[in-house]
């Protein structure tokens, strides 16, 4: 049972969602199941039981709830008649929620020299890295490259809640055909390179297509202005800011503290 569980967990995070983990840590008393029990909690639907009743039922409200905030979680319920949960099992149980997210990623689009750049520095990253690019012979660079169609290749990418995006074409017409496919993708950041000119076209361009662009999640031109211009210090300005936006940084100088 406990595999099946852990099985159904990481299939659902590698489908993009995020999942609650339930383990029960302590039982004592005549408590439904003991310690160790393992039940999986998703948005609609759960796996595995930890007892069945009223504790199951507030034990998965409370999963829910966390997953909305992101946050881990120990719980602690007696069952007594006396206590809140009204049962007469006697006993105490106590158990920890742990939320399991999708693994955090990048998509790369465009493997020109900043995208190039940007993808060595994550080579030994934490980041699942994905870099596409409609090029074909841009294969030769990196067999890792996902080479066609850009909204082709975006139709078909897994929604994954914990994705960066980095919109680093060849121009101005296939920055703005991704950033409308991206728009359609569950993501943290979308970053897209260009001048403050260029990105305006492409914002009123989108506009006049009744399309929604989340101006809270995207930062273009992209990066902090803390390079030379180069394409590698600009690769380093793009993922300062994806970690800035992941790790709800500050930016200011350890020194200050």
């Amino acid at each position: 049972m406990d595999l099946h569980i852990l099985e159904k967990t990481s299939q659902l995070v590698k489908l993009g969602k995020r999942v609650a983990l339930v383990t029960l840590t302590k039982s004592s008393g005549s408590t439904p199941r003991k310690e160790g029990t393992l039940m999986c909690v998703w948005d609609d639907g759960f796996v595995g039981t930890i007892g069945g009743g009223m504790i199951e039922y507030k034990v998965i409200q409370l999963a829910r709830k966390n997953l909305e905030l992101s946050k881990n979680e120990a719980f602690s319920f007696d069952l007594t008649k006396e206590a809140e949960l009204g049962m007469s099992c006697g006993g105490n149980v106590e158990g920890y929620i742990k939320i399991v997210k999708p693994k955090n990623r990048i998509v790369i689009a465009g493997a020109g020299h900043i995208g190039q750049k940007l993808y060595q520095i994550l080579k030994e990253s934490d980041f699942e890295i994905v870099m596409i690019d409609d090029r074909e012979e841009y294969k030769e660079l990196n067999s890792n490259i996902l080479i066609g169609n850009y909204k082709e290749i975006l139709e078909d990418l897994t929604d994954n809640e914990n994705t960066y995006f980095v919109i680093v074409t060849k121009g101005h017409l296939t920055d703005s055909q991704v950033l409308e496919s991206v728009l359609e993708k569950k993501s943290r950041y979308i970053g897209m390179v260009g001048s403050k000119k260029k990105v305006l076209e492409i914002k009123n361009d989108l506009k006049s297509k009744g399309l929604i662009i989340p101006e809270e999640k995207f930062y273009s031109p992209i990066g902090l202005k803390i390079s030379d211009g180069t394409p590698y210090e600009i690769a380093i300005e793009i993922l300062a800011e994806i970690l800035n936006v992941k790790n709800d940084g500050e930016l200011r100088n350890r020194r200050s503290y």
